[in-house]
């Protein structure tokens, strides 16, 4: 089967969960990609640039038989200018499933953004536009439908003219998978500091002025631990110039790993990964760390609650330094771990793949 991936933000999460499907897929498969930055005019933008990018794909490549697009790309924009160019004399006959990896109704506004809903709108009207809608969690999807709902209700006209509902019962939810790293060594570290790990990005969205908040919460009761600090850095470092002020003495590790293989060595030595998220439509990256053998701590929501055990997900940062505080013995971090393990054994890359391969033979 022939499949054209369409993807106008090539980079994160998106470029992973890409690299992972066509690396272990069954079908055949072309790629039509720009670079990961400046999302809103991405948004804007990507349609027209993906006309000529798609275009000089199919000859060298073959008609696809299906289409697979991000929630990135502006569907009925795309569609119509290219029912336009007499190169995609076959697009009306192809089926296109959009797969969300985020939905913009439910994406944290940044401190100093004003609300814009264009955003949102543009992701419900590429739903209805699809054939089909994959959704990366039952929390993307469920937010998506009722923010939908929501806005629509409370516009002057044209309020059903969109068939929400028959768009949501064809919806489902295939995780994007995760590659799972090396499961750690589990040797003997009783009389060690607990090491914390982030892995997140150091953006507004990952909150990490409450992880500085839970770590200063952890030093009041006297709970003595080390920090290894992955994930990509965001354009301001207050935060992170505070852990180093606060906390410096207790930092293993603070960069970007240069490597997979030296990203995968230091989940390897994470006892408790921390998340403070006040938005989290998947977490592959939780999911790689929990696979080495690192025990979640949560917040109680998002979409943690369809894989995070409940008695390691917190309301308040008071309660997740207890959760932490109770998590000091390593013959119980290692049971935990093996229980955490088997929760997310399905999101595994290989297992996601198939489950892909055979959803795109249905679709149509």
């Amino acid at each position: 089967m022939q499949v054209l991936a369409i993807e106008p933000y090539y980079g994160g999460s998106h470029q992973a969960f890409l690299d992972g499907v066509i690396a272990g897929s069954r079908h055949r498969w072309s790629l039509a990609t720009l670079p990961p930055r400046h999302w809103k005019w991405r948004m804007r933008s990507a349609p027209v640039q993906l006309c000529r990018l798609v275009a000089d794909l199919v000859p060298s490549h073959g008609v696809p038989e299906v289409v697979l697009a991000s929630d990135m790309l502006d569907l009925p924009t795309w569609l119509g200018l290219a029912s336009r160019d007499a190169r995609f004399h076959w697009l009306g006959d192809v089926p296109v499933v959009t797969y969300f990896h985020e939905n913009q109704w439910a994406y944290p506004q940044a401190p100093d953004a004003r609300t814009d809903h264009h955003f949102g709108f543009t992701n419900l009207l590429t739903a209805a536009a699809s054939d089909a809608c994959w959704f990366n969690s039952e929390f993307n999807r469920r937010t998506f439908f009722e923010l939908s709902r929501d806005f629509l209700s409370r516009m002057p006209d044209a309020r059903r003219a969109i068939d929400l509902t028959g768009i949501e019962q064809a919806s489902r939810v295939i995780a994007p998978g995760f590659r799972p790293p090396k499961i750690r060594d589990w040797a003997d570290r009783d009389d060690a500091p607990i090491r914390l790990g982030w892995v997140g990005r150091f953006e507004h969205d990952k909150r990490p002025d409450r992880f500085l908040a839970l770590l200063d919460c952890l030093a009041d009761r006297a709970v003595r631990f080390e920090l290894i600090l992955l994930g990509q850095r965001g354009r301001r470092r207050e935060v992170i110039d505070q852990i180093h002020a606060r906390h410096g003495a207790s930092i293993l590790f603070d960069d970007y790993a240069e490597s997979r293989q030296a990203y995968e060595a230091r989940l390897g030595q994470i006892d408790v990964v921390v998340s403070t998220a006040e938005h989290e439509f998947f977490g592959i990256a939780m999911c790689e760390a929990i696979w080495a053998g690192a025990i979640p701590v949560t917040p109680d929501g998002l979409s943690y609650v369809e894989y995070v055990p409940e008695s390691l997900r917190y309301g308040a940062i008071e309660q997740a330094a207890e959760i932490i505080k109770g998590l000091q013995t390593p013959a119980d971090r290692e049971r935990l771990s093996e229980r955490c393990r088997r929760r997310i054994a399905d999101y595994r890359i290989d297992r996601v793949v198939s489950a892909i391969d055979s959803a795109l033979e249905t679709v149509g």
